[in-house]
């Protein structure tokens, strides 16, 4: 029954998008426009159950309607089965040891950044982002895609080449006799 699964988008995950923009874990540990496929990919190898669900999109952020749509509906029961995530024995996911009081905020994010972070549903987030990061399809995506680029850049290199060779000028020549009413 994937209606108590937790929903996952690409924006979450996405170092170009901000927080307003629905990113949820810090730039750092994003990684530039991740793909529904890729966080497919990661869930299946950390054996996590889960369901695509392609069309549908992130509501703070219209543009990755149309660019990059689509969401992953997990199973946090699941990861906290196969040990990717913590759950405390009331059942509510484990986010940590304790809430920080506002006067030792330092202490907590040191000792944070030593245990390698919370536990809950960002820790799964940065867990996905570090395995999506490593995947071979999605190293092989980018670097056809910047392949890509490269040539439409020399694309354009050669096309303005080839316009400023022939005058540059898309007018026809200067002598041409003007069409219309002629004037008295």
């Amino acid at each position: 029954n994937y209606k108590e699964f937790s929903a996952i988008y690409p924006n979450y995950l996405d170092s170009n998008k901000t927080a307003k923009l629905g990113r949820r874990i810090a730039v750092k540990d994003a990684l530039p426009e991740p793909k529904i496929q890729d966080i497919h990919e990661a869930l299946v190898s950390l054996n996590i159950r889960h369901a695509i669900q392609p069309h549908k999109g992130y509501s703070r952020d219209a543009s990755s309607r149309w660019d990059n749509s689509g969401r992953v509906l997990v199973d946090l029961v699941g990861a906290v089965e196969s040990g990717v995530m913590n759950m405390n024995s009331d059942g509510a996911f484990d986010l940590g040891e304790d809430i920080p009081d506002m006067d030792n905020i330092e202490n907590y994010q040191n000792k944070e950044n030593k245990k390698g972070g919370g536990m809950g549903k960002k820790q799964l987030l940065r867990q996905l982002a570090q395995t999506v990061r490593d995947l071979p399809s999605r190293q092989k995506r980018l670097e056809e895609k910047i392949k890509m680029l490269e040539e439409e850049k020399l694309k354009a290199v050669k096309a303005e080449k080839v316009a400023t060779k022939t005058g540059g000028s898309s007018g026809g020549g200067g002598n041409r006799k003007k069409k219309g009413k002629k004037k008295k």
